[in-house]
């Protein structure tokens, strides 16, 4: 009879000790299986912040004047005064453009100044470094940005998929990454963003409740698709984050709205389908229609209720920090993303930078997004599309997935429908549709090709796999070429004269040879006149050195016209291109002859000032314009200039290649700078003269 209990009793000390080391084991399991993701992600990060570095500091050409114009340029203006030469455009005059991100490069270039001041760098390195800093900060966000689209595929497809690996080859050999990721435009630094976001947002919460879901102590859903780490975050924290960056991203490019409008929609809303017809008559025939109603979606009471609160929060932190970033710049109070719409849409002026047809995000967009895996996306695409989200309690991280795909197949067809509404079009509108792209993409990707090249295909041997694996080895073939030519040869100038402007002001300007007693010294300012099209080259962010004094072009939009005003505008460049030496004669004068010993040009009736006029129209501020030391206009103003400068002292002294075509004639040809005659020969026999008295010293 005693012995009874004691039995009872010890069985459930058996049992609870076992289960308790069940419960080690299982806890050890998944500490290892954590550090060994962590171990693999680890890798991952650190190989693409290395390949995006490389990708950076590779980089030769020339792509969008608001790779400079809208970050480095007032960046620059903001780390070392407003007297530091930065060319700041009529947008930020008016307040359109949000001060975060040129804030987060006007600290890379602050700290780099002082870090030069340190290490006492020559003025080439200290430029060198200047220019390279901000590459390095984008090349970093631009590997966080492929790392995210690996995670969010992780996500789609699972963890170790081939799919997920698919998608990371595709994100790596993708041409436009290779071209524009490491760039300093807003746009990069809100795919990014977005990417990121996608990675946290709870995409469960679209489907109905199940009985087998888990609830955190908050009463929220909890990520069966995340990983190890992941779920080791709350589902409010991380809700938070993902939120602060989708605030962020929205107050960066108001049009970014667009995406989180449409996937907020599959988490609050749903289409619900009425068991009544609505009868409707077309002409003599009669038609029946279900009558459908928006419902709430699968997103329960309380996680509405946080989705809703919490945005509302993370929106208002994000607006007030904005607000005072902005305050600190523009010295007012002003709301840049209420401006932005203002001016672009209301005024209408961002016609004025081209129309584009409707259908062009579907005919140039996606296919210079996607080049070579375009086919692939496409089909994705429609397959997820037509495939509606089920809750399948039995296979509960399917169904999420399928939702995913569904939902960002969605995002990607109504962003640019929404956008072609808007008469100007740009590629990198669209930009951040590409991870949500290439995680299309990596589905189909895998079907076709997996089968040709996975050692378990019993297929891998037949001629058909052979083929797959030359159409394979063809498209990243393709990529490489894609990405060299566009990177390396196509205008690499605009960049290249500007390497050559500061070689030039290093050798003969900031390098003075000993004055003599007769002649005055050398002047210790360089003086440059772009005759291009506005914003064709970079700007202070790589003219670097305050002793280059240049001017170019301007194109002013017609900021507060009226319409028929605004119909016979014509802006700087505009006049000067209708007639150059019209435009030259009446705003310059007569060209300078040849520059005489130490920089003193010879003066006669009719030239241009002769002196460095620190009032004249320098760094895109209004005043008269003078003749430089140094003109750059691009080749197919050859003729043109020749015949202007007849007779003068400029002549060519140096010429860069810059492409082999181009959409705008007047930047077509290579890039030409004249110099005034003599000016070279007199400094060059200068610094050798000074090389000869070191070494008799």
């Amino acid at each position: 009879m005693s012995s009874t209990p004691t039995s009872q009793a010890s069985t459930e000390v058996s049992n609870d000790t076992a289960a308790l080391s069940n419960g080690h084991k299982g806890f050890r399991q998944r500490a290892g299986e954590c550090a060994q993701e962590a171990a693999a992600s680890q890798d991952i990060l650190l190989f693409l912040i290395a390949f995006r570095i490389l990708n950076a500091l590779s980089i030769k050409t020339f792509f969008q004047p608001d790779e400079y114009f809208q970050s480095l340029e007032p960046a620059w203006q903001m780390a070392f005064g407003g007297d530091s030469g930065a060319w700041i455009t009529w947008e930020w005059k008016h307040q359109l453009r949000s001060a975060i991100h040129p804030m987060m490069f006007s600290i890379v270039y602050w700290t780099s100044s002082r870090l030069s001041g340190i290490l006492g760098l020559s003025p080439a390195y200290h430029a060198d470094l200047l220019i390279a800093a901000p590459k390095a900060i984008q090349a970093v966000l631009a590997a966080l940005g492929d790392y995210y689209t690996w995670k969010l595929g992780q996500k789609v497809y699972g963890r170790g998929s081939n799919e997920a690996w698919a998608l990371l080859a595709l994100t790596v050999s993708s041409p436009w990454q290779w071209f524009c990721s490491t760039r300093t435009l807003s746009n990069c630094f809100e795919t990014t963003l977005t990417v990121v976001a996608l990675c946290l947002w709870p995409w469960h919460w679209s489907l109905d409740l199940a009985n087998g879901d888990e609830v955190d102590e908050d009463g929220l859903r909890m990520d069966e698709l995340g990983s190890q780490l992941d779920k080791q975050a709350d589902e409010r924290s991380k809700l938070r984050r993902c939120l602060l960056l989708v605030a962020l991203t929205c107050v960066l490019r108001p049009t970014n709205l667009l995406i989180w409008i449409c996937i907020s929609c599959f988490a609050l809303f749903r289409t619900k389908t009425e068991d009544r017809l609505t009868p409707f008559r077309w002409e003599d025939i009669l038609i029946r229609i279900p009558l459908s109603s928006l419902a709430y979606r699968g997103a329960t009471k309380r996680e509405r209720e946080v989705l809703l609160r919490e945005g509302i929060i993370c929106g208002s932190l994000i607006l007030a920090v904005s607000a005072l970033f902005d305050r600190l710049y523009y010295q007012m109070w002003t709301f840049p993303p209420v401006r932005f719409i203002y001016f672009n849409i209301a005024q209408s002026l961002a016609v004025l930078y081209g129309r584009n047809d409707w259908h062009y995000y579907i005919s140039q967009g996606y296919p210079l997004l996607l080049t070579t895996f375009l086919p692939f996306a496409l089909l994705s695409l429609y397959r997820n599309v037509i495939s509606f989200p089920n809750s399948n309690p039995s296979d509960r991280p399917q169904s999420i997935a399928v939702a995913m795909k569904h939902q960002l197949a969605i995002v990607a067809l109504f962003v640019p429908l929404v956008l072609s509404l808007v008469a100007h079009k740009e590629v990198r509108f669209i930009y951040p549709l590409l991870p949500i792209l290439h995680i299309m993409a990596a589905e189909s990707f895998t079907n076709f090709f997996l089968p040709a090249i996975s050692p378990a295909s019993p297929y891998r041997h037949e001629r058909k796999a052979y083929l797959k694996k030359a159409v394979a080895i063809a498209l990243f073939a393709t990529n490489i070429c894609i990405a060299i030519f566009t990177t390396q040869y196509h205008q690499p100038a605009p960049l290249s004269v500007l390497t050559y402007l500061r070689q030039q002001h290093e050798h003969y300007y900031l390098t003075q040879p000993p004055p003599l007693a007769n002649i005055a010294p050398a002047a210790t300012t360089m003086t440059v006149g772009f005759l291009m099209p506005c914003h064709s080259t970079p700007w202070r962010s790589h003219l670097i050195h305050p002793g280059i004094k240049a001017w170019a072009l301007g194109c002013e939009p017609p900021v507060n016209l009226n319409a028929s005003a605004r119909s016979i505008y014509m802006d700087e460049a505009d006049q000067f291109y209708d007639h150059p030496a019209r435009f030259l004669a009446k705003n310059l004068g007569r060209p300078p002859q040849s520059k005489g010993l130490f920089g003193s040009r010879v003066p006669h009736k009719g030239s241009g000032a002769l002196d460095v006029d620190e009032h004249a129209a320098w760094d895109g501020k209004p005043g008269k314009k003078v003749w430089p030391e140094y003109l750059v206009f691009f080749e197919q103003l050859e003729q043109t200039m020749g015949v202007v400068l007849a007779g003068s002292g400029y002549e060519e002294c140096w010429r860069g290649w810059n492409s082999w075509f181009h959409d705008d004639w007047r930047r077509k040809g290579d890039v030409l700078v004249y110099c005034l005659r003599d000016n070279e020969k007199v400094k060059a026999k200068q610094r050798k003269e000074k090389e000869k008295e070191k070494k008799a010293r």
